[in-house]
C-alpha cells in the first residue's frame, strides 16, 4: 500500500506532498492546492501541520490512567492561556520515565478551519501531527526549521511553537539551555537571509538547506513520527458513508429489490393462506350442517365438533368415522396435510382433498 505525506502550510494555505511505496522509495512528489488530486484508492494518508496558532508544552503529571491525566491537563494549562481552555483543542503523548507528557494546544476556530479546507469526502486522513512535536532525534537534539519569516522550533520532550524567525532567534539560547539541547539540526530556505548562529547560541548548530517546502519535507521525512496525532475526539475521522453509497449503490438498490420482491411474495403468500383458510373453515360447516342439520348454527363449530367425539354413541356416525379416519392418516404421516374437504349433496359423498410432499407420499 503506497503512502502520502504531506506538509500543510496552514500559514500560506499551502500543501506539499511525497508519495512513496511500502519500501519508503519515492515515487512522486510536488505541490497541490486540493489532496485529492494526487489521493489514490488505498492510500495511507499521514500529514504534518504548522502554524503560529499551535503551540506545545511539557507538563509534569502523576503516575496514573490516561483518562485522569486527561482530566488534570485543563487544570494544569489554565496559567498558560489567554482565555478559557474550553476554547482549545488539545491533545497529549503517553506519560515518559520522567513522569512528563507533551501536550499539543490548538484554538477550536483554528482547529475546525484547518480540517474543513483539508476534508475530502473521497478519503480520511490517518494522522495530522504538528510540525513542531514530530521530530525525533538523539537525547539532547532540538531542531529547527527556517521557511521565510516563519521558523519552527522542536525541542524533543520540551515541546516546541511556532512564531516569526527573528521572535524564535531572540529567544533561542534560553530555550535551549532550559531543554538541555547539546546539538541543534537547523533545515533552513536557501532563500532566507544568512544567519550568524554564533550570536545567537553556543550549542552546535548543524545546517542543512532546501530548495523549497517539497524538498524540505523529502529532507525531512526521516525525522519525522506522528506521535500527537490532532484528529482525535470531535476531529477523529468519520466514516464516509457519501463515498460507500455511490461505490455500492447499484448493489444496495438490487439488494433492496430483492428483498422488497421477497416480502411481497411472502404477504401474497399470507394472503393466499388465509384465503384458503377462511374457504376450508366455510366447506367445514356447510359439510358439518349437512351431516347434521338439527345442530344449532349460532354455536362454535369446533365445541359442536369436541362434543360430538366426546360422546362415545355418536363416534358411530358415518361422517365422524370418516373424519377420525382421516385424522389418523394425517396424524400418521408429516409429510401429508389437509387440502380440502367438500360434501356432495347430489351424490351423497365426502370428497377430500390430501396435499403430500411427495409423490411416494400418496402411493403410502
Amino acid at each position: 500500500m503506497s503512502k502520502l505525506v504531506f506538509l500543510y502550510n496552514a500559514h500560506e494555505k499551502r500543501i506539499s506532498w511525497l508519495i512513496a511505496d511500502d519500501s519508503e522509495r519515492l515515487l512522486k512528489k510536488g505541490h497541490s492546492k486540493d489532496l485529492s488530486e494526487v489521493y489514490e484508492e488505498g492510500m495511507e494518508v499521514k500529514g504534518f501541520i504548522f502554524s503560529p496558532q499551535f503551540t506545545s508544552k511539557r507538563l509534569e503529571v502523576p503516575p496514573t490512567s490516561k483518562k485522569q491525566i486527561m482530566d488534570s491537563i485543563p487544570f494544569l494549562l489554565e496559567d498558560h492561556l489567554i482565555g478559557s481552555i474550553e476554547d482549545y483543542h488539545f491533545v497529549s503523548s503517553s506519560r515518559n520515565k520522567e513522569g512528563e507528557i507533551l501536550v499539543s494546544l490548538i484554538p477550536i476556530t483554528t482547529m475546525e478551519q484547518e480540517v474543513n479546507d483539508l476534508h475530502n469526502e473521497e478519503f480520511f486522513i490517518h494522522s495530522l501531527s504538528p510540525l513542531e512535536t514530530a521530530f525525533k532525534g538523539e537525547p539532547g537534539q532540538s531542531f529547527m526549521v527556517i521557511l521565510k519569516d516563519l521558523s519552527i522550533l522542536s525541542l524533543g520532550s520540551n515541546g516546541g511553537y511556532c512564531a516569526e524567525t527573528t521572535t524564535i532567534l531572540e529567544f533561542l539560547e534560553t530555550e535551549l539551555i532550559e531543554s538541555n539541547t547539546s546539538s541543534l539540526k537547523v533545515f533552513q530556505d536557501k532563500k532566507t537571509e544568512h544567519i550568524d548562529w554564533k550570536s545567537y547560541t553556543k550549542v552546535k548548530v548543524d545546517i542543512e538547506f532546501f530548495e523549497d517546502e517539497v524538498d524540505f519535507l523529502e529532507k525531512v521525512s526521516p525525522f519525522l513520527n506522528d506521535n500527537l496525532n490532532l484528529l482525535q475526539n470531535s476531529f477523529a475521522p468519520k466514516v464516509m458513508w457519501s463515498k460507500y453509497f455511490h461505490k455500492w449503490k447499484y448493489v444496495l438498490a438490487g439488494f433492496l429489490l430483492v428483498v422488497t420482491f421477497y416480502f411481497l411474495q411472502i404477504t401474497l403468500e399470507i394472503y393466499q393462506n388465509n384465503s384458503a383458510a377462511l374457504k376450508l373453515v366455510d366447506q367445514s360447516k356447510s359439510l358439518y350442517y349437512s351431516a347434521f342439520p338439527n345442530e344449532p348454527k349460532n354455536r362454535d363449530l369446533k365445541t359442536q365438533l369436541r362434543k360430538k367425539f366426546r360422546n362415545n354413541v355418536l363416534i358411530k356416525e358415518p361422517f365422524l368415522i370418516t373424519v377420525q379416519n382421516i385424522t389418523e392418516v394425517i396424524t400418521n404421516n408429516e409429510n401429508v396435510s389437509l387440502y380440502s374437504m367438500v360434501y356432495d349433496r347430489n351424490k351423497n359423498q365426502i370428497i377430500v382433498e390430501l396435499q403430500c410432499a411427495q409423490f411416494e407420499d400418496l402411493e403410502n
